[in-house]
């Protein structure tokens, strides 16, 4: 089943398509290249994205690809994310890309507040057309002087409540993730020779484990968001720490195993809650551990039971449970590695 912003989208771009014939085209903000595989002249077309699966794909339906905006472009198009403040940072990258006589067309859907952006933005940049269909929205704007170039701010790294680097369009930006916190006083000083952080995030748990366990020996940090991997580098300086812009994908053929592995596994990508997103960070956990490592991981209560755990390992210590996390250790995996 096509997504909603996919639909509406092809709707639109039949009804428009032939005029835009042969311009460079521009997409940013989308998490699915295939809601654009309906574009032609697709080496016209560069998709934009900070995640690496994300540009794995987009290369193979024919894509350009890159991670920041390197040209000036015809059309830009904003596909807009959960992040209202990631959204502000793109309509000033838009605004600012795009060539005289250009256009943006911004596509989103009601649930994530399409409407009242496209009124934030059209009270000061009006819209030429405005679409409304399937449960979303898709307006165009022509080219004008720069008017929110205010908003590039969103695309810059802050220091964060806690002290840390991040930026809006990332996990967690504005502080420490509670789960992470319980998982860390879970592994104090139990953790020692080579460690890999699976979702690494912005570098906390890293941090932290480095900082509370002086027998890591190496600790790797995998992480497909390119904004948080950035983010990682600037919060983490410890000699022992190696950072590797990866994906799932990338570390399948692995062959470096781990004296432990820790992560705070996302479950969050989508709406309903991403389960199989979840399952293949534990799967791909039990194949990082040496016969004799483990795996830290901490979970949000109810979305993963301890007899699901059972389907990669045999044994599970349960170290701390309320009723919003649990965190575990997990010995002996059952994956042939």
């Amino acid at each position: 089943m096509h997504s909603l912003a996919r639909q509406r989208f092809e709707i639109f771009w039949s009804q428009v398509a032939p005029s835009y014939s042969g311009q460079k085209v521009a997409i940013i903000g989308s998490d699915r290249p295939q809601n654009f595989n309906c574009l032609q002249n697709k080496d016209l077309c560069h998709f934009i994205s900070n995640v690496k699966d994300n540009l794995r794909e987009a290369k193979s339906l024919g894509f350009v690809i890159s991670t920041i905006l390197q040209h000036y472009y015809d059309i830009i198009i904003l596909e807009l994310t959960k992040s209202k403040e990631t959204n502000l940072g793109l309509i000033a990258l838009a605004e600012e890309y795009i060539k005289d006589k250009g256009q943006v067309i911004i596509n989103g859907d009601n649930q994530i507040g399409v409407k009242s952006f496209l009124k934030n933005i059209s009270s000061h940049w009006p819209a030429e057309k405005t679409i409304t269909k399937k449960k979303g929205r898709i307006a165009i704007y022509k080219k004008k002087k720069q008017i929110f170039s205010h908003w590039k701010k969103y695309q810059d790294f802050h220091k964060n409540r806690d002290g840390y680097y991040t930026r809006c369009d990332m996990f967690s930006p504005k502080e420490i993730d509670k789960g992470s916190k319980k998982l860390t006083s879970a592994f104090n000083a139990k953790l020692f020779g080579e460690v890999a952080d699976l979702g690494a995030g912005w570098g906390y748990l890293s941090k932290e484990a480095l900082k509370l366990n002086d027998k890591i020996t190496k600790l790797t940090l995998f992480e497909s968001n390119y904004s948080a991997y950035l983010a990682s580098k600037k919060n983490i300086d410890d000699e022992r720490a190696k950072f590797r812009w990866a994906s799932l994908d990338d570390i399948k053929n692995l062959k470096a195993r781990f004296n432990h592995v820790i992560c705070n596994p996302p479950f969050h990508s989508g709406r309903p809650k991403d389960m199989d997103l979840l399952r293949s960070f534990i799967f791909h956990s039990t194949r990082l551990i040496t016969d004799h490592g483990s795996v830290w991981m901490v979970f949000v209560s109810g979305v993963y039971l301890e007899n699901e755990l059972k389907n990669y390992f045999d044994n599970i210590k349960i170290l701390y449970k309320d009723n919003h996390y649990f965190v575990c250790q997990l010995l002996k995996p059952k994956t042939e590695r």
